[in-house]
């Protein structure tokens, strides 16, 4: 009985002490494909939520990560998409270069960019949109404010509930975002305000809003 006792108890130390495999960061030729894709994406929303998905998703290098970072606060700040969180993926990913020890015997990554004129042209437009939200808009240049300073859901069901045909840009975001969705037809006919509503022909407002979760800032 006590040989039986004494084994269980080996055997669970066995087990105990096995080694946990090491996390394998992403292959470089698999990383750089997956960042090509989503800096080319159709819809530069489309890029940063396939972005987002490598951070959440990925297993990567302190080097990938600053790059992932990079990129998404560039094509936030590009394009005039949720400016804060452009600012802090910005700010983030020049923190995160500044800890990145070369590997012996590893490629080195090519660094990111200098991003402080980058996080002055974001915050100069961010200003601009907080100031024109305080006064009169269109829908459509409200939408677009609303969008810099984070708050797509807001923007989304005001559009929602107005009946007016987005344009292309913001028709492609909404998409993107997960607020319209596509179907051979259906949106044929049901796009009566607005004057461009061709491409709308196979769109319409998804049966269920989008869930609205906070944009991703960092991770």
């Amino acid at each position: 009985m006590r040989s039986l006792v004494l084994a269980a108890i080996g055997a669970f130390m066995l087990v105990g002490c096995e080694t946990v495999p090491a996390e394998v960061n992403m292959q470089p030729t698999a990383f750089q494909t997956a960042v090509s894709r989503a800096t080319s994406a159709w819809h530069p929303y489309a890029g940063i939520e396939d972005l987002n998905t490598m951070l959440e998703t990925q297993t990567l290098s302190s080097a990938q990560r600053a790059r992932v970072l990079y990129e998404r606060g560039r094509i936030r700040t590009e394009n005039a998409i949720e400016l804060p969180n452009g600012i802090q993926d910005l700010q983030q990913a020049t923190a995160l270069q500044a800890t990145i020890v070369p590997e012996e015997g590893a490629v080195p990554m090519q660094r990111i960019p200098d991003t402080s004129s980058m996080i002055r042209i974001a915050e100069a437009k961010l200003q601009l949109s907080r100031a024109r939200l305080a006064g009169l808009q269109t829908l459509p240049q409200w939408f677009d404010d609303k969008v810099a300073v984070s708050e797509v859901a807001e923007a989304a069901e005001r559009y929602r509930t107005s009946g007016l045909a987005p344009d292309p840009f913001d028709a492609g975001l909404l998409e993107a975002a997960g607020y319209l969705c596509r179907n051979d037809g259906a949106g044929t006919g049901k796009w009566q305000l607005g004057e461009n509503t061709s491409h709308l022909s196979d769109l319409d407002w998804c049966a269920a809003p989008a869930a609205a979760p906070a944009p991703a800032a960092s991770s």
